[in-house]
């Protein structure tokens, strides 16, 4: 689960990002919060995760939320989304 919250107005291809983030999500666990905050030339986003109390299972292996936020930077850039220059999460 996620959840997108832009500080300002989104941009106008918001259902795009979205979709950016869905793929960089769909096999994730816990939840994830992202917060996007445009930047003096581009936007930035801050990723907040929470575990899920639900899943115990010692066998399983996820990504870092570090990781994570690679990925979703990575998704945005190949999508050409634009994101501040030089920033990394």
């Amino acid at each position: 689960m996620f959840i997108v919250r832009w500080n300002g107005s989104p941009p106008q291809d918001k259902r795009e990002w979205i979709e950016v983030l869905r793929d960089a999500l769909a096999s994730e666990l816990g939840s994830y919060r992202i917060l996007f905050q445009p930047g003096p030339a581009g936007w930035r986003f801050r990723l907040e995760w929470r575990p899920d109390d639900q899943l115990r299972d010692d066998g399983l292996i996820a990504n870092s939320p570090d990781s994570v936020a690679f990925n979703i930077y990575q998704g945005l850039i190949d999508a050409g989304k634009p994101l501040e220059p030089g920033w990394t999460p």
